[in-house]
């Protein structure tokens, strides 16, 4: 992404990447749905998208590669998923 930046040449204003994630820690179907809405949620993340490989995501970062390294070790792939909290209106 280029904007204009003071005299001719054009500056970097945001640094982005896509970056693969393993998501294997989700089993079920409703997991990774739970799991791809945080990410959503995330201010760093700004897209989430699907790959030919089921246990990967391809997420859109605000961010360096070794920032999205950190980011990414503070998901907590143990945690209890409790599908009642995430029901949808019926």
């Amino acid at each position: 992404m280029w904007a204009e930046g003071k005299g001719s040449a054009p500056a970097r204003s945001h640094l982005m990447g896509v970056f693969e994630l393993d998501i294997s820690c989700a089993a079920t179907g409703s997991e990774r749905r739970h799991l791809r809405w945080e990410l959503l949620a995330s201010e760093q993340v700004r897209g989430v998208f699907l790959t030919a490989r089921e246990d990967t995501l391809a997420v859109l970062f605000s961010g360096d590669r070794s920032a999205f390294d950190a980011w990414a070790a503070t998901l907590e792939p143990g945690r209890a998923f409790d599908p009642r909290l995430h029901e949808v209106w019926r």
